[in-house]
């Protein structure tokens, strides 16, 4: 049975996601696509404003959604005349996302959220960002988000677009770079314990 603490920060954070919602929800009604360039369509315009020519595979793995999922934004981009999807010359089977003039001429809109914040001072707001970097790793430990072949994925990507266009998608999606810094405080670790265990040897 959960403890009553954690049943209420459970509650706490799914009333939280869904005021946060509302939130973008009526701030991309009345600013289009791009008024929520983290979410939704909005940020399937803000990943193709970095790539404008991708393929639907890479852009699904990039956003970390289903392809599924992908296909339906794309279609209510396309229907509004933001993007449009062609064939790939090189190979028939891949299929690339191309902003159109329109999609092109969009430009980001600044996101109101400022407000959302402003309760929190700025050690308050770090103090939160961390507490929920831990959450997120624990659960992406116990889901095996981050297998060897999501990585591999991403480096065949990074290898595709460049290290500076990539560090932009990945910046934008967030997991993947607690992942690196994840994996980077392990193999410090690692590098540690070799470390240590040499000078033990070395002293003995």
């Amino acid at each position: 049975m959960m403890k009553p603490l954690y049943l209420e920060l459970h509650e706490k954070l799914m009333k939280l996601q869904r005021l946060t919602h509302r939130h973008f929800i009526k701030a991309h009604a009345r600013k289009g696509p791009m008024g929520n360039p983290i979410r939704g369509q909005g940020r399937v315009l803000a990943m193709l404003k970095i790539q404008p020519n991708i393929s639907t595979k890479d852009l699904s793995y990039l956003l970390g959604i289903r392809q599924q999922s992908l296909n339906e934004l794309l279609t209510k981009l396309e229907k509004s005349d933001y993007i449009t999807r062609v064939v790939s010359e090189e190979d028939k089977r891949v299929m690339l996302v191309c902003l159109t003039d329109k999609g092109k001429s969009e430009q980001p809109k600044p996101i109101e959220m400022d407000n959302i914040f402003t309760c929190l001072n700025d050690d308050e707001i770090n103090n939160f960002i961390g507490y929920l970097d831990r959450i997120i790793e624990s659960l992406e430990e116990k889901q095996e988000v981050m297998d060897e072949d999501f990585e591999q994925r991403m480096q065949e990507i990074r290898s595709k677009l460049g290290d500076e266009e990539f560090e932009q998608f990945m910046a934008m999606r967030g997991s993947y770079s607690r992942h690196l810094r994840k994996k980077r405080r392990k193999d410090g670790d690692k590098h540690d314990e070799i470390d240590s265990s040499s000078a033990t040897n070395i002293s003995e």
